[in-house]
């Protein structure tokens, strides 16, 4: 009973404490006076604060348009930014209105980017459609006043942030790679991975659009593979990757080699993630044929032998019955040479019947020992 008569005792004492406050603000006549209480409020760490600091803004919105003083107005853009950090940081969803108000009324960029910021932590979900059009809209261009516009756009890409919804998303994506300063630009890439864990949907979307670069769609498939989506969805998106990077055709050196960065990095999360869809064993078939160097070559032999099914068996068996060919024929090439020693194990790792025909073919063909060797063993794996 003494405990409980403590803790009585201490609420009506904090609530108590809170009403003078509270009284002692509404009483104030100016906003250097009232920014000052709000500074002593918001220290003495009071529980069920938030009415008053909703209170309070909701006053300054109403008054803010007839302050005449630049003291006046200095003052009214302190309280704003104190306002919602304090709105935020109480999680007081009822004072979202109030919140975008600020952001539509105010013309300095910090009010609006804190504004923006307090809106994302009270989720006000009202509102969100409106903070993704602020974000998406400064992404096309620089404002004419690039500072202000960076401002805005880093509040902005925070709110998002807090929201977590899908929707911003691609916003702050297009934000890393805009117009903004690296602060804005790094911020943009700190948030990402809190909106959503799998953001295969909206990366895929930039993937299959011809609207994009392909650095941009190379930094798409880079997020998706730092994400935390699940490893089936990896593997989606790797294979809807590497068939883009095989449609699209340029002479431009540099977008043939980011062309090729996107392949690379689409076969490499194949390899480890592996896949079921049947449209990636042609694509690495592709890679295999007519990639780039032979690093793409070697990564489609390995991605291959990963997914290990008939399939991907039956493919690497025709790479190999293909070298042999040309080892009979005498067309053999130093790249060759080195393809038949990543073919051959690859084959064996799959453990399928099917390779066994393009295997003994190695024993009758013209091959150094050590090639003969590394089919002997592949196919000990085949039962």
């Amino acid at each position: 009973m003494v405990l409980f008569g403590a803790v009585a005792s201490f609420f009506a004492f904090a609530s108590e404490e809170l009403d003078i406050y509270t009284n002692i603000y509404r009483n104030a006549m100016t906003w250097n006076e009232r920014l000052n209480i709000l500074r002593d409020v918001s220290s003495s760490n009071l529980d069920g604060v938030g009415q008053l600091y909703a209170e309070a803004l909701s006053q300054l919105i109403l008054e803010q348009p007839n302050l005449q003083t630049t003291a006046e107005k200095t003052a009214a853009d302190e309280s704003a930014r104190l306002l919602a950090n304090l709105l935020g940081d109480a999680k007081y969803t009822g004072a979202a209105g109030d919140l975008w108000k600020v952001v539509q009324n105010f013309s300095n960029p910090l009010v609006k980017a804190d504004a923006l910021i307090a809106l994302g932590r009270v989720r006000g979900t009202d509102y969100l459609e409106q903070v993704v059009k602020i974000l998406t809209d400064l992404n096309l261009s620089p404002t004419s006043d690039p500072e202000s516009g960076q401002k805005i756009a880093y509040g902005a890409i925070l709110a998002l942030e807090k929201y977590k919804d899908p929707s911003g998303y691609l916003p702050v994506f297009f934000a890393s790679t805009g117009w903004y300063n690296r602060r804005v630009k790094d911020q943009a890439v700190a948030s990402l991975p809190y909106i959503i864990d799998d953001p295969s949907e909206p990366l895929s979307s930039i993937l299959k659009s011809s609207g994009y670069s392909y650095d941009t769609k190379l930094l798409a498939l880079q997020k998706e593979e730092e994400s935390k989506a699940p490893p089936s969805s990896k593997a989606t998106v790797a294979v809807l990757a590497l068939s883009e990077g095989w449609k699209a055709a340029t002479n431009d050196v540099k977008q043939r080699m980011q062309l090729a960065n996107m392949r690379k990095l689409s076969i490499d999360m194949i390899k480890r993630y592996g896949s079921a869809d049947p449209a990636a064993i042609p694509l690495l078939g592709q890679s295999y044929t007519m990639g780039i160097d032979s690093e793409e070559r070697l990564s489609s032999v390995a991605a291959l032998a990963a997914i290990g099914s008939d399939a991907a068996a039956r493919t690497l068996a025709n790479f190999l019955l293909d070298l042999n060919k040309k080892r009979q024929d005498g067309n053999i090439t130093a790249e060759d040479e080195r393809m038949v020693r990543a073919v051959i194990p690859a084959l064996g790792s799959t453990a399928k019947p099917i390779a066994r025909t393009a295997l003994r073919m190695v024993e009758n063909v013209d091959w150094t020992n050590a090639v003969k060797v590394l089919a002997a063993e592949a196919l000990k794996k085949i039962p």
